[in-house]
């Protein structure tokens, strides 16, 4: 296992390439602006001003950031996965940061790999809103979430590197990375589950997907390594979870996915805590070195 600067990554153009699907990008920026733009046009049809500005500025903030995001899913450094003859590269960056002089991308050789495989995780949190896409019920129903990952299990558990580096780019040093929004984008692709268990976020009811499918990779690293059956993992309702899973599922949230809305109102519904706690307990998670306890 090597970490490598972006700069030093062979660019080999005949390596299996995994990335951010760009056509969710532009399909995600497309439904925004329609919805966005639901207020500007009913506030000018019923003659409303104060709809029809609300809605234009609320429009004028979120679509530059949303643009900005499409268009980040356009640079080179939009990869997840790299497939070579020799082993995998893997970018431990989001394609939201921009590329400091720092070591980011991890090279394995495939005698490194013990195995590699599908991983889904099935579970739901608190709702924050009477209905929409995932929710059922009224407000304090349940919000229905299904994640896929591709699994890599390691013959060893000498991954302090990357547990450094992953925690590096969740709390940069310095401010100079661009805005606060791009710093704080919550997108986390790469997950140290363990010392020896390295995961990579595919499909995420979160918002982000990885094209080609986890299955189409796993078939390319066939025959290189082993390739082990899927496993899934499908948690109680979230009134059903005990303390010990409410924290399990809520460090979960933060260090997978940036989720720390969702873990703060699990810690509130579910652990029986007070929202500035809760509040307190997410930011706390988020500061911890990513390793699942």
């Amino acid at each position: 296992m090597r970490l490598f600067r972006d700069a030093e990554v062979p660019q080999d153009t005949q390596g299996f390439w995994c990335r951010q699907s760009r056509l969710a990008g532009v399909v995600r920026l497309l439904i925004w602006t329609g919805a966005l733009g639901v207020a500007p046009v009913l506030g000018w049809k019923f003659h409303q001003p104060w709809v029809l500005w609300i809605g234009s500025i609320v429009a004028a903030i979120v679509l530059p950031l949303m643009l900005m995001d499409t268009a980040a899913l356009f640079r080179a450094t939009n990869w997840l996965l790299r497939i070579d003859f020799d082993g995998v590269w893997i970018n431990l960056r989001s394609y939201r940061d921009k590329v400091p002089d720092s070591a980011s991308v991890v090279h394995l050789d495939y005698a490194e790999i013990a195995s590699v495989g599908r991983h889904t995780e099935s579970y739901t949190t608190p709702s924050r809103m009477a209905t929409g896409p995932g929710s059922c019920g009224d407000v304090g129903g349940c919000t229905i979430w299904r994640d896929e990952f591709l699994e890599i299990q390691l013959n060893h558990d000498q991954t302090d590197e990357v547990k450094t580096a992953l925690y590096n780019l969740r709390h940069p040093a310095a401010p100079d990375q661009g805005t606060s929004w791009q710093v704080r984008g919550r997108h986390f692709p790469v997950w140290l589950v363990s010392p020896a268990v390295i995961r990579l976020g595919w499909v995420s009811a979160h918002g982000h997907a990885v094209l080609p499918r986890v299955v189409t990779a796993l078939a390319r690293l066939d025959g290189c390594v082993c390739v082990a059956e899927p496993t899934r993992r499908e948690r109680p309702n979230w009134r059903k979870l005990t303390a010990d899973q409410v924290d399990e599922l809520a460090r979960e949230l933060v260090h997978a996915h940036g989720a720390t809305l969702e873990a703060t109102a699990l810690l509130v519904r579910a652990g029986g805590v007070a929202y500035a706690e809760a509040n307190t307990l997410a930011q706390r998670l988020d500061e911890e070195d990513g390793v699942a306890r």
